[in-house]
């Protein structure tokens, strides 16, 4: 199977490092680039390019570490932090426009109301991805 793009969906959340190292194993034989994507949510109350410092910093911090460790494994890769009212539809839209191959999300174990939750952004991925799509989630606690 020829992967000749690679998108990551980064999110700060732990398990990003995972996200890359996969990335990094499956688009090895291939020679894959990587695209890895923090997209800031920004509230409905706050214009959609409002510069929010804070979420600002952690998404560079985030990308920074990713791109490092992708790079030491020699893989070209692009990096891009993206500001929008949802998460899932700017990863469907980025996977779009660099006619990714597969797209790599990482995610929490979640539980809301008592029931294991994958929030919104992981289904509409799987639901509306043009590509494959391939989860980590960390281990259940």
């Amino acid at each position: 199977m020829e992967l000749e793009k690679l998108l990551v969906a980064a999110r700060g959340n732990g398990v990003d490092q995972i996200a890359v190292e996969l990335a990094c194993k499956i688009g090895k034989k291939s020679k894959s680039k990587i695209f890895i994507v923090y997209v800031i949510e920004v509230n409905r109350s706050l214009p959609v390019d409002a510069i929010i410092k804070s979420d600002m910093e952690a998404a560079e911090k985030v990308l920074l570490e990713a791109e490092e460790y992708a790079q030491q494994n020699d893989f070209e890769v692009e990096t891009e932090i993206i500001q929008a009212r949802e998460v899932g539809p700017a990863i469907i839209e980025v996977a779009r426009q660099n006619k990714v191959d597969m797209i790599i999300m990482s995610m929490n174990y979640k539980k809301r109301f008592g029931s294991f939750t994958m929030g919104n952004a992981v289904p509409h991925v799987l639901e509306d991805a043009p590509c494959r799509v391939l989860i980590c989630r960390e281990p259940k606690p």
